[in-house]
C-alpha cells in the first residue's frame, strides 16, 4: 500500500492552519488528536497535539526552542541518539494518522526539524509531499505580537517586530532547502484567501487528492474569509519600509526557487547565500539574545542582523573558476590600500578568484590587465596612466571597476570647508585639492562600476555612477591576531588605577572632530581625578586650547601601524569617535576607529553620523552621542560602571567579528564582484538597504 503524507511547511501564523484544514476537506486525513480551538486560532491548528509536543523537546535537545532563529546545527541531525527519537516519532505518527494513505502533517516546528521527519517517514515508508505556506512577514511578525493582548496567550507572543521577522527568515529559508529533495509546491497566504481554488489547483495535479466535492467546496466556503487576514497596514517597525521590501522579496524568491522554470537555479543560491550569512550572524548574537521573546518588546540584535542582511547585494551565481580580477592602487602606501584593496584580494582569493595587486605605476600593468577579467583601481585621478588602462579595459570588453573610501571625488564638499584641514591649507594647495576633486569625478564617471565604504558614500557616487555597491571596511585574520595579542595584557589602568579615554587620530583631518567634544573632556578631566586622555597618532594639542590646563594627564602617543594600532588602542578603557555631524564628508566616512577599539573589546561613545550609528548596536555594544551632553553622560557612564563597560566591549568584539570580520568580508567581496562580472551594465543591485 502506497502512503503519501502532504507536509505543510511554514512559519508560525503564516496560514499553515487554514491551509491544512483546506486539505482535509479535499480528502486527506487529519490526526485524531488535533490541538483544541483557541481564541487564538478559533478556526483551530489542525496539527497533532503529541507530535507538537515531542516537536519541542526536540527542539530543546538541540538547545532551541520554537521562538529562537539560531541555526540547527548538522551535528545534532547526526547524533546517534537521534534513533531513539526516529522510533518514538513513528509512534507518534502511527497514533495521531492510523493507516491513513493520505495524511497531511502540520506543526511549524518541521520547517526546522525535516531532515529529522524526513528520516522518520522513510522508516515507514511514507512518501513525503512538501507544500510551503508564504505569507507576508510583516504581517506574521505583527500577528505573533498580538498575542500580547491575551494573557492566556502572552507567553507565546513575540513582543519585537523584528524578532519575528527574523523569526519568519529562518522558518522559510529551513523549510526551502531542506525540502529541495522532495516533490513540493508553494502558496501565497493572500492567494489562498483571496481564491483558494485556484491556490490549491498545483497541489491537487501534483497529490491524487479526490476530486473536490460540492460538500467539501461548502465546507471550505464557510469557514475561509477574508477576515482571517488580520495585521495589514502602514509600516512603523524598527526596520523600516525598505527593510519590508526586502523581506518580501525573499519571499518571492521562496516561490522562484520552488516553481520549476529559468529562475529556479538562481533563487536557490540567492537563498542559500542569505541563509549563510543569516547563520553567522545569528549565531554570534546567541549570548545576547536569550531574553523572553514574549515581554522583549525590542531585539536590537535582531533589527541589526536583519540591517546586516538588508545591506548585502543578492548573491550572484559564481563567477567562472580561475576568473581573474587585478586591483592598481593608486595610493599603495595608505592605510586605505591596506584594507581597499589588499583584504579584497585575499578574500575574493578565498572565494576562487585568481586576484592580485599591483600600484597604478608599475611598469607591468598592461601585461597584467591583459591577462585580467576585470579590474578595480583604487583611490586614482584621471590622468594619462589611468586613461590607459581604461583604453586597455575598453579594447578587451573587460569591467574597470572605481575604489574610493572618500568623499574627495565632490569639489562643491572641498569648496565649502568640509574636509577639516583643507581650509587652513594656503590657496595654491587649496586649489590643488579642488582640480584633483575633479579628477576623481572624472575616473569614477570612466568607470563601469563602482565600490565604496558607506552608504552615504555611495549616495554621493550615485550622482556620479549608477552602479555603486558598498564593500565596508573589515578586518584580516593578521589583524584579528594582532587584536588577540593585544588583549592578552592587563590595561594600564588595572595596574595604576588611572583609567583612560582615548582617540585613535589617522589623519590631520580629524582635528576638527576632536574639537566637538574638547569641551567636554576639559570638563572630565577638571571633575575627575582619576582620568587621563590618551592620543594616538597625528594631532597638535595647540589646536585645542580647553585642554592647555590638563597637558601633563594627556598621554600623546606616535602614530604606529594598522596592526600596532590594535595594542595602543587595548590601552584604552573608553574610546572616542567624535566626528562633524551634517558634514557630508564626514557623514560618508568609514567607522574604522570604532571597530578597530571593538576588535580589542573597548566600548566606543560615538557621534551621530549614520556609518557611526550602524557600528554600533546602542546601548548594547557601544553608545551614540547625540548632542554635546550626551558626550559627557556618556563617557561618564562606562566610566563610572565598569562591569557594564566589560560587557559592552564583549558584545562589541563578538559583533565586529562577525559584520567585519574576514568571513564577513569574504562573504560581501564576493557577492560585490560576483555581481560587477555577471552584469557590468545594471544600475544600483536590488536587495536589502539598511532602515532609514
Amino acid at each position: 500500500m502506497n502512503r503519501r503524507a502532504i507536509l505543510v511547511l511554514g512559519m508560525h501564523r503564516s496560514g499553515t492552519s487554514a491551509l491544512t484544514r483546506i486539505i482535509g476537506h479535499l480528502g486527506a486525513s487529519l490526526p485524531l488528536d488535533p490541538m483544541p480551538e483557541t481564541a487564538d486560532n478559533p478556526c483551530g491548528y489542525w496539527e497533532s497535539r503529541s507530535i507538537a509536543r515531542f516537536n519541542n523537546r526536540l527542539l530543546e535537545s538541540a538547545g532551541t526552542r520554537w521562538n529562537d532563529d539560531a541555526p540547527l546545527c548538522d551535528a545534532w541531525f547526526a547524533d546517534p541518539a537521534r534513533a531513539a527519537d526516529e522510533a518514538e516519532a513513528a509512534a507518534l505518527l502511527a497514533a495521531a494518522f492510523g493507516d491513513a494513505t493520505l495524511l497531511v502533517f502540520k506543526d511549524p516546528r518541521v520547517c526546522r526539524l525535516l531532515p529529522f521527519w524526513s528520516n522518520v517517514l522513510a522508516r515507514v515508508s511514507i512518501e513525503p509531499y512538501a507544500l510551503l505556506a508564504v505569507r507576508d512577514p510583516l504581517e506574521v511578525a505583527r500577528s505573533l505580537q498580538a498575542r500580547l493582548g491575551d494573557a492566556s496567550f502572552r507567553p507565546a507572543a513575540v513582543a519585537a517586530v523584528e524578532r519575528g521577522l527574523l523569526l519568519w527568515l529562518r522558518y522559510v529559508l529551513d523549510a526551502e532547502a531542506r525540502s529541495r529533495g522532495m516533490r513540493r509546491s508553494v502558496i501565497d497566504y493572500a492567494d489562498l484567501i483571496a481564491d483558494w481554488r485556484s491556490a490549491v489547483r498545483g497541489l491537487v495535479e501534483g497529490v491524487p487528492l479526490p476530486t473536490i466535492t460540492f460538500e467539501g467546496a461548502t465546507a471550505i466556503d464557510g469557514f475561509l474569509s477574508p477576515g482571517l487576514r488580520r495585521q495589514r497596514g502602514p509600516v512603523a517597525d524598527a526596520i523600516g519600509a525598505t527593510g519590508i521590501e526586502a523581506l518580501r522579496r525573499i519571499g518571492a524568491d521562496v516561490v522562484r526557487a520552488v516553481e520549476p522554470g529559468v529562475e529556479q537555479a538562481a533563487a536557490q543560491h540567492r537563498l542559500d547565500a542569505l541563509a549563510c550569512s543569516c547563520d553567522r550572524l545569528s549565531t554570534a548574537s546567541i549570548p545576547f539574545r536569550q531574553g523572553p521573546a514574549a515581554t522583549t518588546l525590542r531585539d536590537p540584535w535582531a533589527e541589526r542582523i536583519l540591517a546586516e542582511l538588508a545591506a548585502l547585494p543578492p548573491a550572484s551565481p559564481p563567477p567562472p573558476p580561475g576568473s581573474r580580477v587585478l586591483f592598481l592602487s593608486g595610493a599603495p602606501r595608505s592605510a586605505g590600500h591596506v584594507y581597499r584593496v589588499e583584504h579584497t584580494v585575499a578574500a575574493l582569493a578565498a572565494e576562487g578568484w585568481r586576484a592580485s595587486w599591483l600600484p597604478l605605476d608599475d611598469a607591468g600593468v598592461p601585461v597584467a590587465v591583459g591577462e585580467a577579467d576585470l579590474v578595480t583601481v583604487f583611490r586614482a585621478t584621471w590622468g594619462k596612466t589611468l586613461a590607459e588602462v581604461w583604453k586597455h579595459c575598453r579594447a578587451r570588453g573587460i569591467p574597470l571597476v572605481h575604489d574610493i573610501d572618500d568623499l574627495v571625488f565632490d569639489p562643491a564638499v572641498i569648496a565649502a570647508g568640509q574636509i577639516a584641514f583643507i581650509d587652513r591649507l594656503p590657496e595654491d594647495r587649496r586649489q590643488r585639492w579642488l582640480a584633483d576633486a575633479a579628477l576623481h569625478r572624472r575616473a569614477l564617471a570612466e568607470s563601469d562600476a563602482c565600490v565604496v565604504t558607506t552608504p552615504g558614500l555611495a549616495v554621493a557616487a550615485a550622482a556620479v555612477l549608477p552602479q555603486v555597491h558598498v564593500l565596508p571596511n573589515g578586518f584580516s585574520a593578521a589583524m584579528l591576531a594582532a587584536a588577540d595579542a593585544a588583549r592578552s595584557g592587563a590595561k594600564p589602568s588595572v595596574v595604576d588605577g588611572r583609567l583612560r579615554v582615548g582617540f585613535a587620530s589617522g589623519t590631520p583631518t580629524h582635528h576638527r572632530d576632536f574639537a566637538t567634544i574638547a569641551p567636554v573632556l576639559a570638563d572630565l578631566l577638571a571633575g575627575r581625578n582619576d582620568v587621563d586622555l590618551v592620543i594616538v597618532g597625528h594631532f597638535d594639542l595647540a589646536a585645542v586650547p580647553e585642554l592647555a590646563p590638563y597637558a601633563a594627564r594627556i598621554e600623546i602617543r606616535p602614530a604606529v601601524s594598522l596592526l600596532g594600532l590594535h595594542a595602543e588602542v587595548a590601552r584604552f578603557d573608553v574610546n572616542l569617535a567624535p566626528l562633524e555631524t551634517g558634514n557630508p564628508f564626514c557623514e560618508a566616512k568609514s567607522p574604522i576607529r570604532c571597530t578597530t577599539a571593538a576588535l580589542v573589546a573597548v566600548p566606543s561613545v560615538v557621534a551621530a553620523t549614520a556609518p557611526l550609528q550602524a557600528a554600533v548596536i546602542d546601548g548594547e555594544t557601544g553608545l551614540v552621542a547625540r548632542s554635546i551632553d550626551d558626550w559627557g553622560t556618556m563617557i561618564a557612564r562606562l566610566l563610572n560602571e565598569p562591569v557594564r563597560r566589560a560587557a559592552f566591549g564583549a558584545a562589541a568584539r563578538i559583533d565586529v567579528i562577525a559584520r567585519f570580520g574576514p568571513d564577513a568580508i569574504r562573504d560581501r567581496a564576493g557577492r560585490v564582484y560576483a555581481a560587477i562580472l555577471a552584469d557590468r551594465g545594471r544600475p544600483i543591485a536590488e536587495g536589502f538597504a539598511p532602515p532609514a
